[in-house]
């Protein structure tokens, strides 16, 4: 038996295996997302694609490869869900009650700040 044909032989349920793989990703991308914690708006930012666009292409599991790259690179990056967090928050405060510097230390007894 030649080696190509055994190469075949090996490299065929490989080639199957990744293809399952993907095509359970993208079955599964808006559960997969759910689970995530990320926001659709979040990752529709990130792929700069509009909400309905987003939505569409998520609820008829027709996101393009490249989509799907990037969306797992997301999911994988503590940082951006890191990130997310920070800002989501801090526009939770936008026009909320704030302290200035001089009362904070004041009403903490710090003699001096340290950066």
């Amino acid at each position: 038996m030649s080696t190509i044909i055994k190469e075949k032989r090996v490299l065929k349920p490989v080639l199957q295996e990744i293809i399952e793989d993907y095509t359970q990703i993208v079955n599964n991308i808006g559960g997969i997302i759910k689970e995530s914690g990320y926001k659709s708006n979040f990752i529709a930012k990130k792929l700069r694609m509009p909400m309905s666009t987003f939505y569409l292409k998520k609820r008829t599991k027709s996101f393009t490869l490249d989509e799907v790259t990037q969306i797992v690179g997301m999911l994988d990056d503590d940082d951006d869900m890191e990130n997310e967090y920070l800002i989501e928050l801090a526009e939770s405060r936008i026009g909320g009650e704030t302290i200035s510097l001089a009362d904070m230390i004041e009403t903490f007894s710090v003699n001096e700040c340290r950066y």
